[in-house]
């Protein structure tokens, strides 16, 4: 009967012995499991990271101009294809070109203003309007030239009606044509394919510049 109670009691200590060992293996699979989580998370965010940072390199484009009109522009887009190059036209507003503007000076008031259109109308005047907002508020305004020539002309025109008009230099936006390519993979113009490109435009220059 001994014997029996011995027995049982064994084989209870066994089974709890195999549960304990059990149950610890389960916890330092379930770490382990962790630990390869992380690694895996760890693994993602420096592949993104190194994807934003290649997305961030700077890329670099050839650039040719500028040339003055649609024509010149097309113009050295066969001598790009004869030499192989696949460009882009680009039309660019960055630079800037003097004009003068000729113009009725600021009245007094409104009404002042009104009064010189008034007449303008009368005399039968073309291309003036009245300047409501800014430092030039109740002027008149009679025409932007590109040539002082011209200006020049209005304003004699002006005071031969009796006006007294002024003129004030003035900077406008200058469209300008360009041709871009990227750098990498693609070539620059040699000396020779640059003598052909500045018999079309001599302020032509073939520069470096960030792709857009």
């Amino acid at each position: 009967m001994k014997w029996i109670i011995y027995t049982l009691l064994l084989l209870n200590i066994a089974m709890f012995v195999w549960h304990y060992q059990s149950g610890k293996a389960t916890g330092d699979t379930s770490v382990a499991l962790t630990e390869q989580d992380e690694t895996g998370i760890s693994l993602v965010l420096l592949q993104e990271r190194r994807i934003q940072k290649e997305q961030a390199i700077t890329r670099w484009c050839y650039s040719l101009g500028p040339f003055a009109d649609k024509q010149q522009a097309d113009l050295v887009s066969g001598i790009l294809k004869s030499s192989g190059i696949k460009a882009k036209r680009r039309i660019s507003k960055d630079a800037r070109r003097k004009a003068y503007w000729v113009l009725l000076p600021p009245a007094e008031s409104r009404e002042a203003a009104q009064k010189s259109v008034v007449r303008l109308k009368q005399l039968k005047v073309d291309d003036y309007f009245m300047v409501v907002t800014g430092e030039k508020t109740n002027a008149v305004s009679l025409g932007v030239f590109s040539k002082f020539e011209s200006a020049h002309r209005r304003i004699k025109e002006m005071q031969d009606l009796g006006f007294k008009p002024e003129y004030e230099k003035v900077e406008l936006p200058k469209r300008e044509y360009w041709w871009d390519w990227a750098r990498d993979g693609g070539k620059s113009l040699n000396e020779q394919e640059m003598t052909k490109v500045k018999k079309v435009s001599n302020e032509a220059r073939q520069i470096e510049r960030e792709c857009s």
